[in-house]
């Protein structure tokens, strides 16, 4: 469907109540998921139609402002009002990335110049704006045209401005929200009212555990402990909630309409205790099984005005090494220096301001406003807060991303209610860097000299507002770059909006460049994150695309952009050549093979990398520097563990291995077997080549071969009969099978029933062609089967589920199940040890050549009854993202089916998408965040002297790497981790001598033995 045809019929949908319906599988099926799947997948249906909902009014479009507005544009609201009564000045230059030169020349509106960028972003938000009214004129004349917001976000406000809406904004129950970056510190401060409703405090999936034992506590009354699996570990936190289900004895407990508070006791072990109304006596005595599974609570918080909370704030941590007051002191002071100054920062170089400031600080530390301990005059040096001073009105494009990211997050949970929102003061700042100006102190004092003598011209400077905060020489390092970044998806966008705004490799005296590759072509689902592509681009390359966008930025930028994967195969490409005239590499990634590859060519030419990711709310980035730290592939994630082959095949235990074991039949059916039929039909030496070959499945497959051809599919009936054999094989034959190995009355040697969990007990399906679910299977294999075997019917092209199920049930009704063969017990060992691997396939030369002599004839019969005509058979290859390719749908209706069968909870499509397709959930506000986090680590990287590894024979003295910091960010809660990278680790050779993965030896003697190398 036409977006814009979608827009319209979405704005035209009746508003639907929806607080009352059950959040967790609620799903609403006018959202665009096609644009939406990833962060469906973040917030769900339920936050994104109270999201699609939401009005909101953000004031303020520097470089916090716009970040704001396009990432929860991105999201999906209903509608933004930009509120800007600024012109574009040189300051905003250096964060705000749709502003130019010309337009500080045009006097240009900054919300006017925003409007059209923004809007290009998502169809189906409306973006508007207002510029002919102050913030302070609408608090006063106009503050009822507040009524329609869900949610007003200020920035660049004044103190004043902020307290009256706010109060106004508690009266009316709309979310408020107030943000800043100056220099190099930032902050965020949230109000969501008296009473705020939280539906999901941190969007992690439901835990379920099985049990292995429920006693009644010796030590406290009506308390139970119940104990799960060996080897299955709860993973739950102390207060949740959960409930049981299919407990055998205790039956009281599986009452779906009781939640019980847990105490964690360890990781295997927890106790709940019964209400005073229940008797523990009264509950019959445990037998076994049982699940225990979590539930979610509707969490309500209780926000403080801003008036009250600027006195006695509550802030959480981003840096432990950092003293939170310290940033809430000089917030005050700021905004305190603005009132007193009509509204202005105080100005770069200026001494007579810098003392105003310093005075202000002093003041407001010492005189008891805060209901907190002042801070000690060591705390409070005069040169850093005059360093500070200067900085003010300066602005650096990672804190403006860490800041717009975050600050869009908290919007979203004002909306929805959708995981914890910031209670209530956020601060980050940088002004470690400041000390990097400190030893440039001789060039400053040239500056303010030259500044007061009218030498510097900083009109239309894109770098001068960076350079308040950074200092010349670091502008200089970043604008002379060498830089290679691979990927330019999400992550990638970001980092490239953030090397326009830094002026990275801008310098065209230079041999400075940004080197980028990206193999992957735009698609649609990319365009709700990736915030350089627009609609017109999909199918183009990726890199090429974001490239262009970049320069539009920032026309001084020089990039190169190509389109190979990083691999062993393009290392005539990137070559030691390519690495060894790099300053750093950026790693914007989303598979662990690629990184590790990148990663062993940083080592291996001593470059530094950045490495990040994101999941979700959830972000890390790691800092990787020659000689100093470890690297990426030194801490190894644990391998994914490995689902049982007994488990998939005869004794699933929840619906992920449902879907796997659909998957795999899935390559099966429409893979594999087409694969080989194909060249078993059109490559004449295709036997001689599979009984010469090293396959293991050379019977197997050879039988598979023998009953496709047997069963060779010509017509669209010849379709639907074959689904129905496979319904019946897979659902119902299979299943017998498997209770004839292991009756239901079976026991084992301790005399514990077999059928105990987690093995669930199956129960065979006896097809009704009037389940919908029934159909569902038949119809969606009837459909891959046509496709796979070219046969153009009308069935295959009808768009109408209604017209495709009658002419499916017209031929069933028609075969009478004529077709379908009965039922016949084999004498086979179905295996049930966990610890067993599949079977590998034993046969003799002679049963494969009897084979071979049969599927011989089967051929030569078939090429007769065809003539001259060439057939084709289709492999398909598994596409999530295609729904019109019936390929979600097929994997929807058997993993359905097979859960069926073992009492599993069935799913929709929504999830089984997820699955199936191992989608990596993804939202905006986490990209932006990571990546102004990574392109701060960029700044200090080049700032240090790792910059002038190249023209050192022998590696430089080592930064201290507490200079550094690696980043763990999960938005959801929000909470920041940080920490210096680790120290690359040493082996020891001999007492006196050990080496890193950064060493390298040259051995000049080619015959020296071990011992000699050893001493």
């Amino acid at each position: 469907m036409d977006i814009e045809m979608k827009v319209e019929q979405q704005q035209q949908q009746q508003t639907q109540p929806i607080d009352d319906i059950n959040y967790q599988t609620y799903r609403d099926n006018n959202l665009d998921d096609s644009l939406y799947s990833r962060q469906r997948y973040v917030l769900g249906d339920f936050a994104m139609s109270k999201l699609s909902k939401g009005d909101v009014f953000l004031s303020g479009l520097g470089g916090v402002g716009v970040e704001i507005a396009k990432n929860i544009i991105l999201a999906g609201i209903k509608s933004i009002t930009l509120h800007d009564t600024k012109e574009a000045s040189t300051y905003d230059l250096s964060s705000q990335f749709y502003l130019n030169p010309e337009h500080v020349d045009q006097k240009s509106n900054r919300a006017l110049i925003s409007q059209s960028h923004l809007q290009e972003l998502n169809p189906y938000v409306k973006v508007n704006t207002i510029t002919n009214l102050s913030l302070s004129d609408l608090v006063l004349n106009n503050s009822n045209s507040f009524l329609q917001y869900k949610c007003i976000i200020l920035t660049e406000s004044n103190l004043n401005e902020q307290i009256k809406i706010n109060e106004f904004c508690r009266e009316n129950d709309i979310k408020f929200i107030v943000a800043d970056c100056y220099g190099l510190g930032g902050w965020v401060f949230n109000d969501f009212g008296d009473e705020f409703k939280v539906y999901d405090k941190n969007g992690e999936e439901l835990k379920e555990v099985f049990i292995s034992n429920i006693s009644v506590s010796t030590q406290t009354p009506n308390q139970l402990i119940i104990t799960c699996m060996e080897n299955h570990m709860h993973g739950f936190e102390e207060n949740d909630y959960i409930q049981f289900k299919e407990i055998i004895g205790m039956d009281q407990l599986n009452d779906e309409s009781k939640k019980f508070k847990i105490n964690i006791i360890n990781s295997n072990c927890f106790s709940i205790t019964l209400d005073c109304g229940t008797d523990i006596k009264s509950l019959s005595p445990y037998q076994r099984g049982g699940i225990a599974v979590q539930t979610k609570s509707i969490e309500i918080l209780h926000f403080k005005s801003l008036n009250k909370s600027m006195v006695q704030p509550e802030i959480i941590d981003f840096d432990f090494m950092k003293d939170s007051r310290y940033n809430h002191l000089i917030r005050h002071s700021i905004e305190t220096f603005k009132e007193r100054n009509e509204n202005q920062l105080p100005r770069e170089f200026n001494k007579d301001d810098s003392m105003k400031f310093v005075k202000i600080v002093n003041e407001f530390n010492m005189n008891g406003y805060f209901k907190f301990d002042h801070l000690n005059e060591d705390q409070l040096k005069e040169d850093q807060l005059i360093r500070i001073s200067n900085s003010l009105r300066g602005k650096i494009c990672p804190l403006t991303s860490v800041i717009g990211g975050f600050v869009a997050q908290e919007a979203l949970k004002s909306l929805t209610g959708k995981f914890t929102p910031l209670k209530q003061w956020f601060y980050i700042d940088c002004f470690e860097l400041l000390e990097q100006q400190q030893q440039q102190q001789q060039q400053q004092q040239q500056q303010q000299q030259q500044q007061q003598q009218g030498q510097i011209k900083n009109q239309n400077n894109r770098k001068y507002s960076q350079k308040l905060c950074l200092g010349e020489l670091v502008c200089d390092r970043l604008s002379n770059a060498k830089l290679f970044m691979v990927g330019s998806g999400a992550i990638g966008c970001e980092m490239l909006k953030n090397y326009a705004l830094l002026s990275v490799a801008t310098n065209a005296d230079s041999d400075s460049l940004i080197t980028i590759t990206d193999n992957d072509l735009i698609e649609k689902s990319n365009l709700n994150r990736q915030f350089l592509f627009r609609n017109k681009d999909i199918n183009q390359w990726k890199s090429k695309v974001a490239a262009l966008a970049t320069h539009s930025m920032n026309n001084s930028i020089k990039i190169q952009a190509n389109q190979d994967k990083i691999e062993g195969a393009t290392e005539h490409i990137y070559n030691n050549e390519f690495y060894n005239r790099l300053d750093v590499v950026v790693s914007a990634l989303d598979n662990v093979e690629a990184r590790l590859y990148l990663d062993k060519q940083c080592v291996s030419h001593g470059l530094p990398l950045l490495e990040s990711g994101t999941l979700g709310t959830k972000g890390h980035v790691q800092v990787i520097l020659p000689y100093l730290t470890e690297s990426y592939a030194t801490q190894k994630d644990p391998n994914e563990k490995q689902t049982p082959f007994c488990t998939l095949k005869s004794f699933p235990t929840n619906l992920d291995h449902c879907i796997q074991w659909s998957r795999d039949k899935f390559e099966k059916f429409f893979a594999i077997n087409p694969l080989e039929l194909d060249k078993f039909i059109n490559q004449p030496q295709y036997l001689e080549q599979l009984l010469n070959s090293s396959s293991s499945n050379k019977i197997s497959t050879s039988k598979t071969l023998s009953k496709m051809m047997d069963n060779f599919i010509e017509t669209w009936k010849d379709c639907v009969i074959m689904a129905r054999i496979k319904f019946e094989k897979l659902f119902n034959h299979n299943i017998r099978q498997l209770l004839k190995s292991y009756p239901l009355d079976l026991k084992t040697k301790e005399g514990i029933p077999f059928w105990t969990l987690p093995k669930r007990q199956p129960t065979a399906l006896i097809f009704d062609k009037d389940d919908e679910l029934h159909l569902s299977f038949i119809r969606n294999l009837s459909l891959l089967y046509a496709r796979v075997y070219n046969i153009p019917t009308k069935e295959t092209t009808l768009a109408n589920i209604e017209d495709i199920n009658k002419s499916i049930k017209d031929i069933l009704v028609n075969d009478n199940g004529k077709s379908v063969p009965e039922f016949k017990p084999k004498n086979k060992n179905i295996i049930s040890d966990e610890k067993a691997s599949a079977p590998v396939e034993t046969f003799t030369l002679e049963q494969f050549q009897e084979l071979t002599v049969k599927l011989n004839n089967q051929l030569s019969n078939f090429k007769s009854s065809k003539g001259d005509t060439n057939t084709k058979i289709n492999y398909l290859s598994f596409e999530k993202d295609d729904d019109s390719n019936h390929h979600i749908d097929f994997i929807t209706s058997i993993s359905n089916l097979r859960a069926r069968i073992y009492q599993i909870q069935e799913s929709d499509r929504f999830k089984v998408k997820l699955i199936a397709g191992k989608i990596i959930p993804a939202i905006a506000t986490t990209t932006s965040v990571i990546a102004g986090f990574v392109s701060l680590e960029l700044i200090k990287v080049l700032s240090s002297n790792y910059y002038q590894f190249k023209k050192q024979s022998q590696p430089p003295q080592l930064p201290p790497i507490e200079n550094f910091k690696n980043y763990f960010v999960n938005l959801a809660l929000p909470s920041f981790q940080i920490c210096e990278p680790g120290l690359a680790p040493k082996i020891k050779v001999t007492n006196s001598f050990n080496y890193t993965l950064w060493d390298n030896w040259e051995i000049n003697q080619p015959d020296i033995t071990i011992r000699e190398f050893n001493q």
